[in-house]
């Protein structure tokens, strides 16, 4: 599975919290951000917008705490950041 592929799962794995698991939106993202950082290990480091953390960042065009299917479409991605570097930077088209 390339990084694309990967990507695209995890998002629509985001959907199925949703649909199959009664999760709302907005703690299906908790669980793939916060608590996935914390899972992992690295609370202190990732998970979360703050100061000393990895940055890994995403611009979104609409509300994902509402639709978490937003995710899915490449198109409302406005920005990337990934390791605190713009993989795709704000009004680049890709």
């Amino acid at each position: 599975m390339d990084s694309r592929q990967s990507e695209w799962a995890q998002c629509r794995d985001l959907e199925l919290f949703v649909r199959h698991f009664g999760y709302t939106p907005t703690e299906a993202l908790v669980a793939a951000t916060k608590l996935g950082g914390e899972i992992m290990g690295m609370a202190g480091e990732l998970g979360q917008i703050k100061v000393g953390y990895l940055a890994d960042l995403l611009l979104v065009k609409g509300d994902p705490t509402q639709s978490v299917e937003l995710l899915q479409d490449r198109a409302n991605l406005l920005a990337i950041m990934k390791d605190g570097k713009f993989h795709k930077a704000p009004g680049t088209a890709r």
